[in-house]
């Protein structure tokens, strides 16, 4: 599939906004520092959605060892088919509701009024048992390792120590190599972006 500016992204979407009776539901994946929660959040800046509102797996963990947990037990993914099952509901929700659990097991509720457009971002929502609930999805070309040199960099910033940096070569990168080779994100998303950086 060729890739596709932002600006051809941002008219897909707004072109969902007024063909349906509900918020789409915009995915976008792409390997562990690609860019996907800048691009998901430059796309709800330009289309009304607040940052609050726009959901990501980082905070839709399962309740599992994350450091040991096999590539696809790592995520709640059933809660966020619950999730994306109720936003499509008719009538729609008028609330963006749903329990949030971060990497360290911290846990609480997201409460937000129904955005005009659902945006969804994380490494593997681009997935064949997700894309019957996902309008548009959007897959960010970037090399896995290439990311990862970006993840490391940022996460060492936010002060992770080096056992945790060491998870990007250990664990981190080669699951993503086997979910772009098991999965075909690039060949399943509707729009491919080429990542800014």
């Amino acid at each position: 599939m060729p890739t596709s500016t932002y600006d051809d992204l941002l008219a897909r979407v707004r072109a969902l906004v007024t063909d349906l009776a509900r918020p789409p539901v915009v995915a976008i994946a792409g390997h562990g520092g690609a860019g996907k929660s800048t691009l998901a959040l430059r796309l709800a800046a330009d289309l009304g959605v607040t940052e609050d509102q726009v959901v990501g797996t980082d905070g839709l963990y399962a309740r599992t060892d994350t450091e040991r947990a096999a590539m696809w037990d790592l995520h709640d993914w059933p809660a966020l088919v619950d999730l994306l099952t109720r936003v499509r509901a008719e009538p729609t929700p008028e609330r963006l509701a749903y329990r949030y659990r971060w990497y360290d097991g911290s846990e609480g509720d997201v409460d937000e009024p129904m955005p005009p457009v659902v945006v969804v971002e994380g490494i593997r929502v681009v997935r064949p048992e997700l894309m019957h609930l996902v309008d548009l999805a959007v897959w960010i070309d970037l090399d896995p390792v290439a990311a990862a040199v970006r993840a490391k960099a940022r996460n060492l910033a936010q002060g992770d120590s080096e056992d945790e940096l060491a998870l990007w070569d250990t664990k981190w990168v080669p699951e993503g190599i086997e979910y772009q080779r098991l999965v075909r994100p690039e060949e399943l998303a509707d729009v491919v972006v080429r990542s800014e950086g």
